[in-house]
């Protein structure tokens, strides 16, 4: 009764050797092609520890799944030459990152036989040439696809168009010099688009690009961008963050745009754009407004007062008026309000937000006088070339925070107070006009 089992038991300790020697088999193999690649790019002191005595999957650089080998992670690795074929034969790999080294050549076609990558991110490197027209060979996997800051140049081939599991798309700060495919537009999965700092032919933003119904970033600053911004913002519903500053942009701001639940950041500056702001604004989480250095008239929407998260407001070199309202002073998030070289009118509050640290509002048609209260957070307060009246307040005292404080050419008069001379971190002062000069005050000391 006791044979079978017995026979069993042996059978096991026979077969058990040849089970776990046949387990590694991937391992080894991958370890081989990574020591391979070692070799390849002339044993880079910062891969050291690649050696064959220890296990791939315990080497920082590497992504296991058990004991498979799924991703090569070396960022900033001062790693010189190119990407060799063989770096395929790591059948399981979906995550590739070579950024921030040293790699030259063409973009490297080796890569399409990686046929399960989903991570691709080559940037911060030096590799030439164009993208080629048959890019649409890499895996059809590909989610994530990053050749930010090399020098690629032509164009962007249509065909990228049909990695249609794409969710970032990273083609920023390179040489492009031809054009970009509106066809990105049929990326239904991209979550994010950067195609800024290039130097394409003068091109409209494409209409197709409103169908990226899933994008919630995109970056097309100083892309060579001409004509007006496409209607239908509304139907991109994700979209939290849009740059289209330093373009030749014209016609108005969209009136749609605002009405974009997600929007946190809005980046317009540097363009031609006229028209007022538009009126209609849902967008009530956003922490970031750029609109400045255009030719954009009218006053600040009341809307902006309701804004629960905004940070930094920049309306500056345009041609706004009217006063600003109330509720836009005291938004309790606003850290920095530069709203200089316009035609704004009306008097300042006496009460501001707690977190106003820069306040420029310069170049005005600003008036009244300056409430005691003005400066006890800021740091830097420019109120230059308004219509300011009266005593700078005899608080000043209590603004310790102040920094930098420009009062020039208002209608001030009175005596400078002596109390200035308390303000320790005070590093820059402007004060002219009617106020007087015999104040004790030795200026040089500030």
């Amino acid at each position: 009764m006791t044979i079978i089992p017995l026979l069993s038991l042996l059978l096991l300790l026979f077969l058990l050797p040849f089970y776990v020697i046949s387990q590694p088999i991937t391992t080894q193999n991958d370890q081989t092609t990574l020591l391979n690649l070692k070799h390849f790019w002339s044993n880079p002191p910062s891969l050291s520890h690649w050696n064959q005595s220890s296990d791939p999957c315990g080497w920082p650089e590497i992504i296991c799944d058990a004991t498979t080998i799924t991703g090569i992670d070396l960022p900033d690795k001062n790693i010189e030459g190119t990407v060799p074929p063989f770096i395929c034969d790591l059948k399981n790999l979906t995550y590739l990152d070579l950024n921030y080294n040293y790699f030259t050549g063409d973009f490297p076609t080796a890569l399409y036989n990686c046929k399960n990558l989903q991570y691709l991110n080559l940037s911060l490197n030096f590799f030439v040439g164009r993208i080629p027209d048959d890019i649409s060979r890499l895996s059809q996997e590909l989610r994530y696809l990053d050749l930010y800051n090399n020098n690629f140049t032509g164009d962007i081939p249509v065909s990228i168009s049909r990695l249609s599991k794409l969710s970032s798309l990273q083609l920023h700060m390179n040489l492009f010099n031809g054009s970009f495919p509106e066809e990105i537009g049929y990326l239904n999965d991209l979550e994010e688009l950067n195609l800024a700092y290039n130097g394409f032919k003068p091109s409209r933003l494409p209409p197709a690009f409103t169908r990226l119904k899933k994008l919630r970033k995109l970056y097309m600053a100083e892309a060579n961008l001409i004509g007006e911004i496409p209607g239908n913002l509304s139907s991109m519903v994700a979209l939290e963050l849009l740059d289209l500053s330093i373009n030749q942009i014209n016609g108005s701001i969209p009136s749609d745009l605002f009405m974009l639940k997600n929007l946190t950041e809005v980046y317009l500056y540097k363009t031609n754009l006229t028209g007022e702001i538009p009126d209609s604004i849902e967008a009530v989480n956003m922490t970031r407004i750029d609109l400045s250095e255009n030719k954009l008239t009218g006053k600040i929407p009341d809307g902006f007062e309701k804004q629960t998260s905004l940070t930094n407001l920049a309306v500056f070199d345009n041609k706004f008026s009217g006063a600003i309202p109330d509720g836009l002073w005291k938004v309790s998030t606003l850290a920095i309000m530069i709203m200089s070289g316009n035609s704004f009118s009306g008097e300042l509050p006496h009460e501001m937000g707690p977190k106003l640290w820069i306040l420029d509002i310069s170049n005005n048609n600003f008036s009244g006088e300056l409430p005691h209260e003005l400066g006890l957070k800021l740091w830097m307060l420019d109120i230059s070339n308004n219509k300011f009246s009266g005593q700078i307040p005899t608080a000043i005292s209590s603004w310790t925070s102040l920094r930098v404080f420009k009062a020039s050419y208002n209608l001030l008069d009175g005596a400078i107070p002596e109390d200035l001379t308390a303000l320790q971190n005070l590093q820059t002062l402007l004060l002219d006009g009617k106020l007087g000069t015999n104040s004790p005050v030795d200026y040089r000391k500030l």
